[in-house]
């Protein structure tokens, strides 16, 4: 009977590089702190006057079910001990698709007169949308390598979709952050939590 090296056992969890580990580590805590002033600045610009409520394409609910099935590929990359490619490719197609996904979210928006500068939600909604986006296509670039790669280096090409897979996952959490904040956080909810604005009209 063949036995199967390592690196393509299914449930093998190989280790990481220490500086990799980490650096993953360390880049998403910033990430997490830099979303987290994000919303804690739109919580209180909502409490202002002016405030509308922020659009809701249903587009973006769409292109959360891709991304979602973009981390689930990427997870199965990580467990494959076959086609461990396809779901590779997978994975990072999904992705992009989200990319392309929220760019057309944005052009519906435009199309409707919700430009960026109509209403300061507005402006959130494309700082979010962006940044995220933004985020994913830089995991693109990596995915890019690691699959330039799947071929020449067995051992560190796992280890590679080991952090992908990782971070595939970090941007589903952080963008089912995101919309939760845009779909159910109000002025109201806000008001309740931290009291009225100081000096608005009771």
């Amino acid at each position: 009977m063949t036995t199967l090296p390592r690196h393509f056992a299914p449930n093998a969890s190989p280790a990481l590089p220490h500086a990799g580990r980490i650096g993953l580590r360390v880049f998403m805590a910033v990430v997490t702190a830099l979303f987290s002033l994000l919303i804690l600045a739109y919580a209180m610009r909502m409490r202002e006057p002016d405030w509308m409520p922020v659009p809701h394409p249903v587009l973006l609910w769409w292109n959360t079910g891709v991304l979602a099935l973009a981390s689930a590929a990427m997870e199965l990359a990580r467990r494959a001990r076959a086609h461990l490619t396809i779901w590779l490719l997978a994975g990072g197609a999904l992705a992009a698709l989200f990319v392309f996904g929220q760019w057309a979210a944005w052009q519906q928006l435009s199309a409707t007169g919700q430009g960026v500068a109509v209403n300061p939600s507005n402006s959130f909604l494309y700082v979010f949308t962006g940044l995220h986006a933004a985020h994913v296509i830089g995991g693109l670039v990596v995915w890019a390598v690691t699959v330039a790669r799947v071929r020449k280096h067995a051992d560190r090409t796992r280890r590679a979709i080991d952090l992908c897979a990782t971070y595939w996952h970090f941007l589903l959490a952080v963008w089912l952050v995101l919309l939760a904040a845009m779909w159910w956080i109000t002025p109201a909810f806000v008001s309740a939590i931290c009291g009225p604005l100081y000096g608005a009209t009771p």
